[in-house]
């Protein structure tokens, strides 16, 4: 995506309630605290958003080119048709820690950006370029008082081949229409999520658990189940014919 007629913005100079398009805003010096904000075709170029918080604001068309995301507090953002992957040095920028509270990401290009240790609890993420990104120990909850666990946020219809999902709680998350192929899953927490109509061939599985996880129509080629929590789980007699194969039983 190029942006055109670029105007210089320094960061600094930013605040809250501003609505800016087509310009770019690079390097340091980002305030701490903003809200209401409105960016349509800009540029974020080296731009450290690093530990800031930022609530009801909005990213449309945007590109961000090695911008640093770790940390944030993030709550009511919205991207839209946005771009995290610098396709000349092959890099996605980084979300470690990270905590997106109801966030949307609606078309955007995520290739290869790191969410590991972040939350996305309540957080939407529709039709993006996921591939190869890193989620891993990532987690869709949010603890209330001392023992009260709530979890939801909603992948749908992404790229995530590739993604690394190893060790992630991503308890009654709704993966829908994902394409998943050759991800790592390796302990991940997968209760409750749905997987309908998910690409989930190839991947590493090893101690995952999908406990009364909906994989109705997913394409499960390569799933060794003796090494899954597969209680409670829905699946269709189809693919329950193909699960038993795999481990050797013939079904006739």
């Amino acid at each position: 995506m190029e942006i055109e007629k670029h105007q210089p913005r320094k960061p600094d100079t930013i605040s809250a309630g501003e609505s800016l398009t087509t310009q770019i805003i690079t390097g340091d010096g980002l305030p701490e605290d903003l809200s209401d904000l409105v960016f349509k075709q800009c540029q974020f170029e080296q731009v450290s958003f690093t530990g800031r918080a930022l609530q009801d604001s909005e990213f449309e068309q945007c590109v961000f080119k090695h911008c640093n995301f770790a940390s944030v507090q993030f709550r009511h953002v919205k991207f839209r048709k946005c771009e995290f992957y610098d396709k000349s040095t092959e890099q996605g920028c980084n979300f470690t820690f990270a905590v997106l509270q109801d966030c949307e990401f609606d078309h955007c290009d995520l290739t290869l950006c790191d969410f590991s240790r972040s939350q996305i609890y309540l957080s939407k993420l529709h039709e993006c370029q996921l591939t190869g990104a890193n989620f891993q120990g990532a987690g869709a909850t949010k603890i209330i008082g001392n023992s009260v666990e709530l979890s939801e946020a909603t992948i749908t219809d992404c790229n995530l081949a590739y993604a690394n999902l190893a060790g992630s709680n991503m308890m009654e998350v709704d993966f829908s229409g994902c394409r998943m192929s050759h991800a790592t899953l390796d302990g991940a927490n997968l209760t409750g999520a749905i997987l309908v109509d998910c690409e989930l061939h190839n991947i590493e599985a090893d101690r995952v658990t999908l406990n009364h996880a909906d994989l109705r129509g997913a394409m499960l080629s390569g799933l060794d189940v003796r090494n899954i929590d597969m209680t409670g789980v829905k699946i269709n007699l189809e693919q329950a014919a193909a699960l038993l194969e795999e481990i050797g039983v013939e079904v006739t």
